[in-house]
C-alpha cells in the first residue's frame, strides 16, 4: 500500500523576510517605549534642575558680597579657616596669601572654594494611607534643611524626619493628602557654586577687587545648566 503524500512546502524568501520584519518591529516596541520614558525622565529632571538653579541664583543675589567665594578670611590660631558658605565641596578649598608667603595664624588670605547649593522647593503630595512618607528625588539626603506645608501661597514649617535609608521623608498622619515642600542637601547630582575676582575691565584676577563673577553649575558637570552672576561690592 503506498504511503500517503505529505506536504513539505517551505517558506519562500519573501515570507521569511516579512516574518523577520514583523519580529524586529515587535522587539523594537519595548525598547522604543523604554527610550521614550527615559527621555521624558531626563527632560523632567532638566526642567527641575533649571527651576532649582534659578531659585538658588536668586539666593546668591541676596547674599552679602563678602560672604561669597572667593572671599578674604582670617587664619585661626590652629591654622584653619572658616568659609562663610556651608556645605563646601570636599577638596575644593584653596588658600592664597596676599604677600605670597605661607598661610599663618592671624593672616588674611583669599579662600577659593566650591560649595553645594541645596535642593529647594521640592514638592510632594503625602499619601492618604500609611506609611505617610514621600521619596525625595536627590536622595540619599545629606542634610534636611526644612519641610513646609503648602497652604495656598504660604509655606508653614512642619515637623518631619528622614527614613533609615535617608531617601524618604517621613511625615505625621495630619499631613495625609496634603502638599509638602522640602529643602535639603542631597547626595545626587545637585548644583555647585564658585566664583572669581574680576578687574575693573572685567578680566579674571588673583587680587581681591570689588567685582566677582559667580558661576552655578550642576555637580555632575552637565554643560546644559551653567548660570553666571556678576556681583559688585555695594
Amino acid at each position: 500500500m503506498p504511503s500517503p503524500v505529505r506536504s513539505t512546502r517551505a517558506f519562500t524568501l519573501i515570507e521569511l523576510m516579512i516574518g523577520i520584519a514583523i519580529l524586529a518591529i515587535v522587539l523594537a516596541i519595548p525598547r522604543s517605549a523604554r527610550n521614550s520614558v527615559q527621555g521624558l525622565a531626563l527632560e523632567a529632571d532638566s526642567r527641575r534642575a533649571l527651576r532649582n538653579a534659578r531659585v538658588n541664583l536668586d539666593k546668591l543675589r541676596r547674599q552679602g558680597f563678602d560672604r561669597l567665594p572667593p572671599e578674604l578670611v582670617t587664619v585661626a590660631p590652629d591654622g584653619t579657616v572658616s568659609p562663610s558658605q556651608p556645605h563646601v565641596v570636599p577638596g575644593s578649598l584653596k588658600l592664597r596669601t596676599l604677600d605670597g608667603k605661607p598661610p599663618r595664624p592671624g593672616a588674611r588670605v583669599v579662600a577659593e572654594y566650591r560649595f553645594y547649593l541645596p535642593e529647594r522647593g521640592e514638592a510632594h503630595t503625602v499619601p492618604g494611607q500609611p506609611p505617610f512618607q514621600v521619596e525625595l528625588i536627590r536622595a540619599p539626603v545629606r542634610q534636611l534643611l526644612g519641610v513646609f506645608l503648602a497652604a495656598g501661597e504660604a509655606l508653614q514649617p512642619v515637623s518631619a524626619s528622614l527614613g533609615e535609608d535617608r531617601t524618604t521623608l517621613v511625615l505625621p498622619a495630619s499631613m495625609a493628602e496634603r502638599v509638602v515642600v522640602a529643602d535639603y542637601l542631597g547626595e545626587g547630582s545637585g548644583s555647585e557654586a564658585w566664583g572669581s575676582f574680576l578687574s575693573a575691565d572685567l578680566r579674571p584676577t588673583d587680587q581681591p577687587t570689588a567685582f566677582k563673577l559667580l558661576r552655578l553649575q550642576r555637580s555632575d558637570g552637565n554643560p546644559g545648566l551653567h548660570l553666571t552672576l556678576l556681583r559688585v561690592r555695594p
